[in-house]
């Protein structure tokens, strides 16, 4: 590495000696103003000299600027959705005009380590303006993007305040490991742009192909999103203030049992069979009589939907910026203060954001730069999965009465206190407020850059940043959590302390030239090291006093008994990295690129640290060879083609290296335990046995594309190939448990992933104080594994969300990745399949099976072996759910299992409308994914008794017209009942014709066909309508711009999905597509101003 290191150094140093003896000419500072058509100033507009991109500014919030530039010299004034203008520098000040625009090739995008213009690039890269994201509200940058570029997949994880939101370029690249793209803000990565507000972004460009994410090497696999924030620029101080307040609601209710039709499918569920069963006389004993049901009929239904989830908060963000500086020093400080409170109680986020830029010329070649920021995030509430006793599944499942607890008062001292305590009318809710979660989050990040200039052409640029980011997690856990039951049913609480520090050094070295306009040249140097280390201390008690509070307990640990001390430091995440990348282009006609990469990672062992990632890209102008010249409407068309190779090494630290810990539990290597607790030495904590031999995961990507603008460019369309292979998957394999291990990470083989984009921009008018333009983003891919090694073919694996009786997730060589595995559905069991045996009080007997030659099943009853016998008997029965027996060997068993859905979205993007008239402005966004699957486990739990039968549980409301062991008229069970004439056929008639069985049967959760639903949406993102007061108005009151607007958010969604929303979990995994204790999404309506000085 030091030979590496002293070699780029070498070559640095001969790069200043050949061009030092180059004259400089004297340079002179231009001013000038860039406005729209409406003569509103242009915020964070480019201008750039002409042939030399590393010389440019950004203007203010006064839409001014100042450039270093040589008389006579030309620069490019530049905005993204904006025509570009040339102007040539004469010693004047300057104002330039603005018309939008859709075909924009001189926009200067931000790309690996540099910036070049839109027309040079041989690569893929959509971008969007901060303009365009701070026009419409919204909490983070990140929601922002949604259906904006083509092949860039927004999706929040559910609808929760804070709510981590995925973002998937091109799909994904490895189906084990992350899939998330590689963030830069300002130059420097940063774990997500989750927290930034949308007010402080100048730009963001998606780099999607490896022509120019090669230059990050095995980071930028899966895509790099470059985030700039807005930038110190000279002039007067301005000051820019932005509020925004909304309101939220549920935006969707499921259909429950009210409280008479709640009681009396508990009643069927108990007295299945029998009404003198235990689970009977328990009814009983908490609802009363069954023959006073009709007394419910009165009785008021709690809706804990509305309880729970019917909060309406009020939430608010406000944004101050201040900036301005002189010629030779700039700043730029913004604050940002915000807080979303959820549709469920006690659940929130609030963020406190500060963005302080500093720029300073030491000398007229020597620019220093310094940037820090400042990032506090509490959240508040346990989160869909958490919330009170089980998650909000339980919310909804809890019972909308309390029995005979509604009508009567019963003796405390009689009683069971905690068996009271379960039928408190404030459950769910005083679950929640005895489960409790609070997180912290404190980031501080500081960037220092060292900008030099010894010739024309040449930059030489070092960065230093440093991150320190401190966390913690409390948990409370009341006496009637699980948590709290399971430890003698007293409080519990812990408390996890993290703090991650990490740094970043590159150094960078940038030149480029021109000979006659004609021969124009690139070249980039760099080097750069990471690292990357967490501290975590754990901590933990039980058996508080039962009546104590969360607040109480959590600031007095030593209240409960001592049950857990822990601490770690993780071993440090280090990369060196070395890279190169040289372009040319002839008349800006004819585009290549070459770059390469190599990177050193810890998380491999030494021999196989070292990953080297190169990539090639050229492009053809068409539009600028002479024979295309005549044909008027065509402005713009461009061929470009790349390949490349990236690499991805996120896997969890240690996997090959040997580490030792002291236990005293668990046994050496078999699980046996010691005796009188004595120490042992294991590897990894005796679960992971080390791999010396893992390697990098690759991914080798095509791209082939066309940029083509049409009618004074006013129509752009941008159709993209790509086909990605990534090889050596990394993934965490089971091994044999006689090893004295669980898993092993190995690299098992090769997936591949094709697939299309479709991007185009329409204005459809455009006149002198009116705009009105369309887009529209189209994508759709397809992943399939071509190998595994030392496998059968074939990986199994289920989703830890909802856990099925059997795997319904696989690996399989020649199926496409994130495919559903489980039963097909075959409606229920009907009576003529079996015989009432009078011998066993009526007992439904399956008829007898007959098989052919082949051993398949010709006639007789096909046996349910995968579902658990419940209250009424075994799982083949009148009425109980059926599957198709595909064998054909007359038993339901795992080999019946077979694709049942494909959560992967066939076609995917969005749409959009934005327009201008004077003064008003509007903007629609719409978002679609169509033709694919979720498992709604939800609606599964809500269609089953997965517990006890001393636990009343609330089902959907459409099991009211389901299979029944009770008649309605007195409530009596008509199954195997001995004692009444003609009880058979009156049970057989009176469940003719019904389709839904009674959910008392289904006590085991099983991957079946029924609960695979078509997740296909058109969602409405948001609208938003704004006016912005005339300038000369404005400007007699000291303000340059005045905007109010009025925004609405998931204003609707049309898809036939039952579920609260059908946008979760899609494309995070092997195993996705799982709707089950998802925070339900809200709407939200939004008011505002944009206020500058």
């Amino acid at each position: 590495m030091k030979s590496a290191i002293n070699v780029l150094c070498k070559l640095c140093l001969l790069v200043i000696f050949v061009f030092l003896s180059s004259g400089v000419m004297a340079q002179n500072i231009i001013k000038g103003t860039v406005t729209d058509s409406n003569n509103e100033p242009i915020i964070g507009a480019s201008v750039v000299e002409k042939g030399n991109p590393r010389n440019g500014a950004i203007t203010n919030m006064d839409g001014k600027f100042t450039l270093k530039l040589q008389k006579g010299k030309k620069a490019t004034v530049s905005y993204i959705g904006m025509v570009s203008q040339e102007i040539i520098y004469d010693g004047t000040n300057k104002t330039i005009v603005l018309k939008d625009d859709q075909g924009n090739l001189d926009e200067i995008v931000v790309v690996g380590y540099t910036s070049k213009a839109r027309k040079d690039l041989t690569g893929s890269v959509g971008s969007i303006s901060g303009a365009k994201l701070a026009a419409v509200p919204v909490t983070s940058a990140a929601v922002a993007l949604q259906g904006k570029i083509a092949g860039v997949q927004v999706t929040t994880v559910d609808g929760a305040p804070g709510a981590d939101v995925n973002i998937r370029v091109r799909g994904a690249t490895s189906v084990t490991q992350s899939n998330a793209p590689l963030y830069i803000v300002d130059g420097f990565e940063a774990p997500n742009i989750n927290d930034i507000p949308p007010s402080d972004i100048a730009s963001i460009d998606v780099l999607k192909d490896a022509s120019l994410t090669a230059i990050y090497g095995a980071k930028g696999g899966n895509g790099v999103i470059i985030v700039t924030t807005k930038s110190a620029s000279a002039g007067k101080i301005t000051v820019g203030f932005n509020q925004r307040l909304s309101i939220s609601h549920l935006s969707k209710k499921l259909d429950l049992m009210n409280t008479s039709d709640f009681v009396d499918y508990c009643w069927d569920r108990a007295a299945a069979g029998s009404t003198r069963s235990s689970a009977a006389k328990y009814f009983r004993k908490n609802f009363g009589n069954p023959a006073d049901l009709d007394l419910y009929q009165r009785a008021a239904t709690h809706d804990w939907q509305d309880e729970v989830m019917g909060e309406t908060p009020l939430n608010y963000s406000s944004n101050v910026t201040v900036g301005g500086g002189s010629e030779k020093t700039r700043f730029n400080i913004s604050l940002t203060q915000s807080e979303d409170k959820g549709i469920i109680m006690g659940s929130g986020v609030r963020r406190t954001n500060l963005n302080i830029k500093f720029d300073t010329e030491l000398s007229k070649r020597l620019t220093l730069k310094i940037n820090t920021k400042f990032n506090y995030r509490r959240d508040t509430g346990a989160g869909g999965d958490n919330i009170g006793s089980g998650g909000i599944i339980d919310v909804l499942r809890y019972r909308p009465t309390n029995g005979l607890r509604e009508f009567a008062y019963w003796d405390p001292a009689t009683v069971d206190p905690d068996e009271e305590a379960n039928f408190s009318y404030t459950n769910p809710k005083s679950d929640i407020e005895t489960n409790t979660q609070k997180k912290h989050s404190y980031n501080y990040v500081n960037q220092l850059a060292l900008q030099w200039r010894p010739i024309n052409g040449l930059t030489l640029m070092s960065e230093f940043s440093h991150r320190m980011t401190f966390s913690d997690e409390n948990r409370f856990y009341g006496p009637l959590t699980k948590v709290g039951t399971d430890n003698n049913k007293l409080p519990f609480a812990e408390i996890t302390n993290k703090r991650n520090e990490a740094y970043t050094w590159t150094n960078t070295a940038n030149y480029g030239f021109s000979l006659q306009d004609t021969h124009n040249f690139a070249f980039l140097l760099g080097q750069e090291i990471t690292s990357s280390q967490t501290r975590t201390n754990y901590q933990s008690s039980r058996y508080f006093p039962r009546e104590i509070d969360s607040e109480k307990a959590l600031n007095n640990m030593g209240l409960g008994t001592p049950y857990q001390i822990e601490s770690s430091l993780s071993t440090p995440e280090r990369t060196a990295s070395f890279f190169g990348q040289a372009s040319y282009n002839y008349k800006h006609r004819y585009l290549a690129s070459i770059t390469m990469r190599a990177d050193g990672s810890t998380k491999f062992a030494p021999g196989n640290q070292w990953g080297y990632f190169p990539s090639i890209s050229g492009a053809w102008v068409m539009s600028e060879e002479p024979f295309m010249k005549k044909v008027k409407w065509i402005n713009n068309l461009k061929i470009r083609a790349a390949i490349g190779k990236a690499g991805n090494n996120r896997i969890s630290d240690d996997m090959w290296r040997y580490l030792y810990t002291v236990s005293t539990t668990g046994g050496p290597g078999f699980g046996e335990a010691t005796q009188y607790g004595e120490k042992y030495y294991s590897t990894n904590g005796g679960s992971q046995f080390p791999n010396t031999k893992i390697k990098w995961e690759t991914t080798l990507t095509r791209n082939l594309a066309a940029d083509i603008s049409l009618f004074d460019n006013r129509l752009t369309i941008t159709p993209e190939f790509y086909w990605n292979t990534t090889s050596d998957l990394l993934y965490k394999s089971d091994v044999a448990t006689t090893s004295g291990y669980a898993t092993q990470m190995r690299n098992i083989g090769q997936v591949t992933n094709k697939g299309i984009e479709f991007t185009v921009n329409y204005d459809f008018l455009r006149g002198k104080d009116y705009v009105l333009s369309g887009n529209v983003t189209f994508g759709m891919n397809k992943m399939v594994v071509d190998k595994l090694n030392e496998t059968d073919d074939v990986i199994w694996d289920q989703n830890d969300r909802w856990k099925s009786s059997y795997n319904d997730y696989c690996l399989k060589v020649g199926d496409e990745v994130g495919l559903i595995y489980g039963f097909v559905y075959d409606g229920l069991y009907t009576a003529d399949e079996f015989d009432f045996d009078p011998n066993q009080n009526f007992l439904a007997v399956p008829k007898a099976q007959v098989f052919d030659a082949n051993g398949k099943l010709v006639s007789g009853t096909v046996i349910n072996k995968v579902l658990n016998d419940s209250q009424s008997g075994v799982a083949t029965l009148p009425g109980k759910v059926k599957f198709k027996d595909l064998d054909g060997n007359g038993v339901i068993d795992e080999n019946d299992r077979t694709v049942i859905g494909n959560t992967n979205p066939k076609f995917q993007g969005g749409f959009g409308l934005s327009g201008q008239w004077k003064g008003f402005d509007f903007t629609a966004n719409f978002t679609y994914m169509l033709d694919f699957d979720i498992n709604n486990a939800t609606a599964y739990a809500l269609s089953s008794s997965t517990k006890s039968t001393s636990t009343f549980y609330n089902i959907l409301s459409k099991f009211t017209d389901r299979w029944r062991y009770t008649r309605t008229s007195d409530h009596e069970n008509l199954y195997k009942n001995y004692y009444l004439d003609g009880a058979v056929d009156e049970y057989v008639a009176m469940n003719s014709g019904k389709s839904l069985w009674n959910p008392a049967d289904v006590v085991n959760n099983v991957t079946q066909s029924y609960f695979i639903e078509d997740g296909s949406f058109l969602r409405c993102s948001d609208v938003t309508i704004g006016y912005t007061l005339p300038t000369k108005l404005t400007n007699k009151w000291g303000i340059s711009k005045l905007r109010f607007y009025a925004s609405a958010s998931n204003l609707f969604i049309i898809t036939g999905y039952t579920g609260y929303d059908p946008e979760v979990d899609i494309q995070t995994g092997l195993t996705c597509g799982m709707d089950y204790n998802r925070y339900p999404r809200s709407r939200t309506f939004s008011f505002g101003l944009n206020l500058n000085f």
